[in-house]
């Protein structure tokens, strides 16, 4: 199909896609209705102001996909999409609410989010990593400014990826993999840390309260501010004299 930009339209649960090339599509004020949109392939397509009901979008692609100012959440029903077996490989999102959302076995390798609520959002088995080679892997993601409080991201290797001005609060990093990752000016209160691999990693500048290094499975040149060294110290039992 040549004309491959989408207006005000309702995609209800009866849309037939079937047939349809939807890549490099775009669509401004769209409705998506489910329960299910299966196996559609939206790479690099753009959706700017869109609504996506709560739905389960499996086995969809959206490679180098962007979104923009667009909601999964349904404030009365309190619930978010799902997302299953999806490709979202460098897809971009910005002023995006995806609030409960679940990822489940989804591609997110070089995920970049900036502004955006994944508030309550799980990340069940989800990764962010690409083999480059039989001994190569990369993790890649960036989040700035975004809200992932409560958010569950238990057992996910995030290895040097990129968190600036973010909000943590309550998350849960149980057996989660953040060596060398980058976690600037971010709120990190009441976070549950047990068995998570901080190796390396760069938490300058971040709310640290309730973080307590014994707990840890690594922490080897964790960088913090000098300001919280007095909360990590304590939660080990040292008490920290300045000036003695």
């Amino acid at each position: 199909m040549t004309d491959r930009v989408f207006a005000d339209r309702t995609f209800g649960a009866e849309t037939v896609f079937d047939g349809l090339d939807l890549t490099e599509s775009r669509f401004e004020r769209c409705v998506f209705q489910g329960p299910v949109l299966q196996s559609l392939d939206f790479s690099e397509s753009e959706f700017v102001d869109c609504r996506f009901e709560p739905l389960r979008l499996a086995a969809c692609k959206f490679p180098k996909a962007k979104f923009r100012s667009c909601v999964w959440f349904d404030a009365d029903q309190r619930k978010g999409g799902t997302f299953a077996f999806c490709d979202l490989q460098a897809a971009e999102f910005a002023k995006c609410n995806l609030a409960t959302s679940v990822f489940e076995r989804c591609d997110l390798y070089n995920l970049v989010a900036s502004d955006s609520s994944f508030r309550g959002a799980q990340f069940k088995q989800s990764t962010f990593s690409k083999a480059i080679s039989r001994k190569t892997v990369m993790t890649r993601a960036s989040f700035d400014t975004c809200n992932l409080s409560f958010a569950d991201l238990s057992g996910t290797s995030l290895e040097r990826c990129e968190f600036k001005s973010c909000k943590f609060s309550e998350a849960s990093f149980i057996d989660a993999d953040l060596s060398d990752a980058t976690l600037l000016a971010c709120a990190l209160d009441r976070v549950e840390w047990e068995r998570a691999r901080l190796k390396g990693a760069d938490l300058r500048g971040s709310n640290l309260s309730g973080l307590n290094l014994a707990v840890l499975s690594d922490y080897a040149g964790l960088r913090i501010s000098e300001s919280e060294q007095s909360e990590i110290l304590g939660n080990l039992g040292v008490n920290v004299h300045p000036g003695s």
